[in-house]
């Protein structure tokens, strides 16, 4: 017995795309900013952006808006260096470790399990504590690392 190599031909009337009442437009995407033809440019191109109300019209140019993100480094459980936000100094942390979930978590599971004498070790132990970083000069916290969220 031999296979055909073409499969039947559909009965029903042609398929109109046109017709489709869930059919998507295609979007048409921008170029990222710094990016020409795949190459990286170190200036970055400035994005205009215009704000009108729906049914006013604009008769001035665009308004080239910049926005600065500030990102925190990543501090953890050893000092860091960071520009204070309340005094503007570039610092290097202080840390203190103080009591946090982690802490009472694992003296709640040891409690639970029945081993008295062995729930207060998380108490006597940095690595269960967080982390509280504050400025040297201005004394002020300015960053929780939480072991436990």
């Amino acid at each position: 017995m031999e296979k055909e190599s073409n499969p039947p031909a559909y009965p029903g009337p042609p398929l109109n795309q046109t017709n489709m009442p869930n059919q998507v437009q295609p979007v048409a995407y921008q170029p990222q900013p710094g990016l020409v033809a795949g190459v990286y440019s170190p200036q970055p191109i400035p994005m205009t952006s215009a704000v009108v109300a729906p049914g006013v019209q604009s008769a001035s140019a665009p308004v080239a808006v910049t926005q600065v993100v500030m990102v925190q480094p990543g501090l953890a459980d050893v000092p860091g260096q960071m520009k204070c936000p309340h005094c503007q100094q570039q610092v290097v942390t202080e840390t203190r470790h103080v009591n946090g979930l982690l802490t009472w978590a694992i003296c709640g599971f040891l409690g639970i399990l029945m081993i008295w004498p062995c729930c207060l070790i998380p108490f006597f132990l940095d690595s269960c504590k967080d982390v509280e970083h504050s400025c040297p000069k201005c004394k002020i916290v300015i960053f929780l690392y939480k072991r436990i969220q």
